[in-house]
């Protein structure tokens, strides 16, 4: 049961499982009060002075005709000056009617000041938030367990893995479950591998906010680092109103989040700091709909049971409470996949009572002699190299000398290890005995068997 530690996968066309979020017509269909609303408006006139319509409705994803009852709201407040464009490009102050020019926004001294008092109660520049209520309804309709995965959707997505037959029979029903999994085995035997590639057999996408709003407070939800967008910028920017939704969101793939040693409890909590003043979701919120990988269970700094303990509630009811710096506690959808992984004996990092709560217990293998042999020819031909047919014999004799298992993350490591020396020495693009063995060398410790296996 192992994997193939491959350069990327072919992605076909990913359709959302849920209806798109119809776009809101009304501040009641936003279901955000209009005071935060407009001090958001504020913030980014303040960051972006002189702004006009659009580009404060494509800032805040919402329609233009909310845009412009709030600045004429917040016009008689005497918080905002407008601006009209004379035919010479110039800007000049206005009464904002229509004469033909561009009209911009600017913050007046007043609204400079409030903006201000904004900023300092909540950093978060970028789109309005959505309602909880709202987050709720979204990531419930997109549940993985909604729709069944097939036999053919996980062989599709475990096409790069070699020995997938031996892990496609338990990896499925583990998917369709939505229960927690444990994945555990030698360092080097794909674990995490093949965990990032769990989601590739729903083939749909999901739509993820920029921001949540709850309990008074926006949390940050929408992070370039985890979540890819499949929106094109043009269809983003599209004006037909029945191409569009409601932009709060954006169209992604299915999150695949991992953290390992790093992770503290910390980063499983609301995080806010008085450097950045944003409210940023923790990682499980951000990998709803996804999946959500703890890999080295067993090295975090915390002891294992408290952080095994903390997924108690979350994994048998699927939510989970969430404590905000401000003291106020809210509850948000835990609908993902949550896989540990580990080097270490499950018995010795997990009492039986937490290990019976995990769904599927997945151990996994080093491959078989001729799997690892296919991987090294694939892994060599993608780097224009050649094997020479008695490399196999050096190797395989290394691994029994050493008793070394057949680790798929060898070849990809080692093969490069051989090409930085071919590339020195200026040889022929041939790997041979000679080279595999200085590789082996200086890749493993004195023993053979510290290398870089994970």
């Amino acid at each position: 049961m192992t994997a193939a530690y491959q350069e990327g996968l072919h992605r076909e066309e990913l359709t959302p499982q849920a209806d798109a979020p119809k776009v809101p017509t009304s501040f009641e269909d936003l279901g955000v009060p209009k005071v935060v609303l407009e001090n958001l408006l504020l913030k980014h006139l303040s960051a972006y002075p002189k702004s006009d319509i659009l580009h404060l409705t494509r800032s805040m994803g919402i329609n233009s005709h909310l845009i412009e009852e709030m600045l004429s709201n917040l016009r008689k407040k005497s918080k905002v000056e407008v601006f009209q464009a004379s035919p010479d490009g110039f800007l000049s102050q206005g009464s904002g009617g229509n004469s033909g020019g561009a009209v911009r926004y600017a913050l007046s001294e007043s609204g400079l000041q409030e903006a201000d008092v904004a900023f300092a109660k909540d950093a978060y520049l970028g789109p309005a938030p959505v309602s909880l209520t709202d987050y709720d309804e979204m990531v419930k309709a997109q549940d993985v367990r909604i729709r069944v995965v097939t036999k053919d959707d996980v062989t599709h997505a475990l096409s790069e893995v070699y020995g997938a037959e031996r892990l496609i029979g338990v990896i499925g029903p583990a998917i369709n479950s939505g229960r927690a999994l444990l994945l555990y085995g030698d360092a080097g035997t794909g674990k995490t591998f093949v965990a990032t590639r769990i989601l590739n057999s729903l083939n749909t996408s999901v739509y993820i906010p920029y921001a949540v709003y709850a309990a008074g407070n926006i949390i940050k939800v929408f992070s370039p680092q985890h979540h890819k967008k499949l929106t094109a910028p043009d269809d983003e920017n599209s004006f037909v109103f029945k191409e569009q939704f409601d932009r709060r969101w954006a169209l992604c793939e299915r999150p695949s989040i991992q953290v390992g040693g790093e992770l503290t409890m910390d980063m499983l909590e609301v995080n806010h700091t008085e450097h950045n003043r944003v409210w940023i979701a923790p990682l499980q919120m951000m990998a709803n709909n996804g999946i959500f990988i703890i890999d080295d269970l067993g090295r975090q700094p915390m002891p294992v049971d408290t952080l095994l303990n903390r997924w108690i509630v979350p994994m048998e009811y699927f939510f989970d409470h969430l404590a905000l710096p401000n003291g106020q506690q809210v509850t948000i959808p835990f609908i993902l996949t949550l896989a540990f992984s580990s080097n270490l004996d499950p018995e010795s990092i997990a009492d039986p009572a937490f290990l019976r709560r995990l769904g599927y217990k997945i151990q996994f293998y080093p491959l078989k002699d001729h799997e690892y042999r296919a991987l090294w020819e694939k892994i060599a031909g993608g780097r224009q190299l050649n094997l020479e047919e008695s490399v196999f014999d050096t190797l395989f004799d290394l691994h029994s000398r050493h008793s070394v298992g057949f680790y798929p993350c060898l070849p990809k490591d080692m093969i490069g290890i051989s090409r930085d020396i071919i590339a020195f020495e200026e040889t022929p693009p041939t790997i041979t005995p000679e080279i595999v063995s200085r590789a082996w060398e200086v890749y493993f410790t004195a023993d053979g068997k510290g290398g870089g296996a994970r």
